[in-house]
């Protein structure tokens, strides 16, 4: 037989956790080949499911049709007309209502719950397109990256480097759709001991209710804003053995206060969508990266770039990295995080850090607005989530860390960020939220 097999497990091998009981990799096959029965001809899913047994069902019924998919950052009526266009012949997959759409949309419903199992794990060409990723544009336009399912199939393998051996279940509270979501809640399950958990959860009370509901031990894949939410609202938490991190920084502090108040071993994991899981780390404990089996780093034109045997080629990296005689590395910022006011230099990425460490604070950025817009004073700006606290006291906490250069002015208090499911802020979200805060304070 040719090709790549989907999974390495064995057809009895549990591979997710759905309406509190274990899901088979047979089962999962199953409703994934009828579900691709049912699928009318087309190119390419858009796979806009929240359920992530849904999400998986749909991602492998996608390619067993011999189709790619397309996994938008967001569900937004305008972002799904542009793919339509981009890319015709495309249909919507999905389990929850989709607004009015120039295209089919299969509903998902009760995931072919009466489909036969199948016992035969199915193998893909290894240069098939299994998808195409979409970035959430927090640093600019979103871009998209293609996915083969040799990609999809060897970073999985280095990825259980870092995942217990033992049957674990996982919760995770970033969408499928996002790369860090995709990587170790939908394909992780195919290749270790890990069933995830088919629940989305996005407030807290709801995280703590599904952990609670898992088998011990528990995993939770998360993000930093997620678990900062978790922390500060200073309820009792369920036992965790592992907590995995990524999308952005993880503060030490924090990650010592989850592991302190969870039990759980907190591991941050580094990577981009263009290459995936790239390095990990236990933040409470060492402040350097250690790369992930198989990756290989070289300097060119000032640029970091990644090169694996997997990758379809080097990526070049967007952050800066300061390498040590062993291999292991320390995360610098972004190459556009740095910023020079009065000739002084900063991290933009260092300053929110700082900001975040303040008591109070639970969510908040440090920004430097267009030079083009009019509210640029060419000063920083900072939108914080701090109930309880003034502009004044955030502004005290900060001037009594860093020069006074770069004390954020204007600082903002709203009641939220406008981040996406990932957890990631967008640029444009931020800078319309920014806009429509000087407006009210005029």
């Amino acid at each position: 037989m040719t090709g790549l097999p989907l999974s390495l497990h064995a057809p009895n091998q549990p591979v997710a956790w759905h309406n509190g009981q274990p899901v088979r990799l047979a089962v999962l096959l199953g409703r994934a080949g009828q579900l691709a029965e049912r699928l009318p001809d087309f190119t390419h899913t858009i796979n806009l499911c929240r359920d992530r047994h849904a999400f998986s069902v749909a991602f492998v019924a996608t390619m067993l049709a011999g189709g790619t998919n397309l996994l938008p950052a967001n569900r937004l009526p305008a972002t799904i007309s542009g793919l339509l266009r981009e890319y015709p012949g495309s249909i919507v997959i999905s389990d929850n209502a989709v607004g009015p759409v120039d295209c089919p949309v299969i509903e998902v419903g009760a995931i072919g719950e009466s489909a036969p199992e199948c016992s035969r794990i199915p193998h893909l060409p290894a240069a098939h397109l299994a998808a195409i990723v979409f970035t959430s544009g927090s640093i600019g336009a979103a871009s998209r990256i293609y996915k083969p399912w040799h990609t999809l199939f060897e970073s999985s393998r280095i990825n259980t480097a870092y995942i217990p051996k033992e049957l674990h279940f996982a919760l995770a509270t970033v969408p499928p759709q996002h790369m860090w979501g995709l990587e170790t809640s939908v394909l992780m399950p195919w290749f270790a001991a890990q069933p995830t958990a088919s629940a989305h959860p996005l407030f807290v009370a709801d995280l703590i209710s599904q952990l609670e509901r898992l088998p011990t031990p528990r995993t939770l894949i998360s993000t930093p804003v997620h678990l900062r939410a978790l922390i500060e609202t200073g309820l009792t938490l369920p036992e965790t053995a592992r907590i995995l991190s990524a999308t952005a920084p993880l503060d030490q502090n924090l990650a010592a206060r989850l592991e302190a108040t969870t039990g759980a071993q907190v591991v941050e994991v580094y990577g981009c969508s263009e290459a995936g899981c790239l390095a990990q780390r236990q933040p409470a404990r060492e402040s350097l990266w250690r790369f992930l089996s198989g990756f290989s780093a070289f300097s060119e034109d000032g640029h970091t770039r990644i090169d694996a045997d997997h990758l379809p080629e080097p990526v070049r990296l967007m952050d800066r990295l300061q390498f040590e005689p062993d291999g292991r590395f320390r995360l610098l910022g972004r190459q556009s995080d740095l910023v020079n006011i009065a000739g002084k230099r900063a991290s933009l990425t260092e300053l929110t850090q700082l900001l975040l460490q303040m008591p109070g604070v639970v969510d908040g950025v440090i920004f430097q607005p267009p030079e083009d817009d009019q509210r640029a004073t060419g000063r920083l700006a900072a939108m914080v989530v701090a109930p309880g606290l003034t502009a004044s006291q955030v502004r005290c906490h900060l001037a009594a860390r860093v020069d006074a250069a770069f004390i954020p002015r204007p600082l903002r208090l709203v009641e939220s960020l406008p981040r996406a499911e990932s957890g990631k802020l967008p640029r444009q979200s931020l800078l319309q939220l920014f806009r429509q805060e000087h407006e009210v304070a005029k």
